[in-house]
């Protein structure tokens, strides 16, 4: 199989396999960094609190941005490509997949390293948190490298089948997802604001345990994994 053709493809552009994505992460750490040097020049109080307040802090999702855009690149510009050029749709969803496999390997190796780090040093000597949140897991440094593998790879995986989704249906897939997304967050207020004990039931589920999230996560990802699957086999290209 020519598999191994479709990750060269996708290493061609540098900054778009890799250089976008830890340009973002950089550029996220350091705007971290200089809220943790203002804000310990307000004294040890200030860095405690700080600190407690950075476990939902969301500045690692900058990595997400560049990568599902990356998935939808995967689909958008290189499945047309590897078409053209003869290779087979088997062939493209074994290379992409192996590309995927490995970015979300490598990101989540970098993210678990800059935890370990992180929390030895007392947040980088500023009391600040960049990895060690609650996205990636304030637990042991093997939950953070299973979570953020998953989350990545299913990033990934959505990303490409939203694109699949488009390329296969065209604008009747957006106005349909639109709609569908619009009733559940309707039915969602409806449920918040009318039955007793809805809102309590959906906070008891975002904060279920470790492992049934996790469960959760792998589940829409091998969902949009599978959906993507189908649709390579069947999407047209022009």
């Amino acid at each position: 199989m020519r598999a191994r053709n479709v990750i060269d493809m996708h290493l061609v552009n540098r900054m778009q396999a890799f250089g976008w994505p830890l340009f973002a992460v950089g550029f996220a750490f350091a705007i971290i960094l200089s809220v943790g040097l203002i804000v310990g020049s307000l004294g040890p109080e200030a860095q405690v609190g700080m600190y407690e307040g950075m476990r939902w802090n969301g500045a690692i999702f900058a990595l997400l941005g560049p990568l599902i855009g990356y998935g939808f690149a995967s689909m958008g510009q290189y499945f047309p490509l590897a078409l053209g050029l003869g290779l087979t749709r088997r062939e493209f969803a074994a290379g992409l997949s192996a590309v995927f496999l490995g970015n979300a390997l490598a990101y989540s190796v970098l993210i678990t390293i800059g935890k370990t780090i992180e929390k030895a040093t007392g947040g980088f000597g500023l009391q600040v948190r960049f990895f060690d949140v609650f996205y990636t897991s304030t637990g042991a440094s093997w939950q953070t490298l299973v979570q953020t593998f998953l989350l990545i790879l299913t990033v990934l995986y959505l990303g490409a089948a939203i694109t699949a989704a488009f390329l296969r249906f065209g604008q009747v897939f957006l106005w349909v997802a639109g709609a569908v997304l619009a009733l559940i967050a309707l039915g969602i207020i409806a449920g918040v604001v009318l039955l007793d004990g809805f809102g309590r039931a959906l906070l008891d589920a975002f904060t279920m345990g470790w492992g049934p999230w996790m469960g959760m996560i792998a589940l829409i990802g091998m969902l949009s994994a599978g959906v993507w699957l189908v649709l390579v086999r069947r999407t047209q290209v022009s």
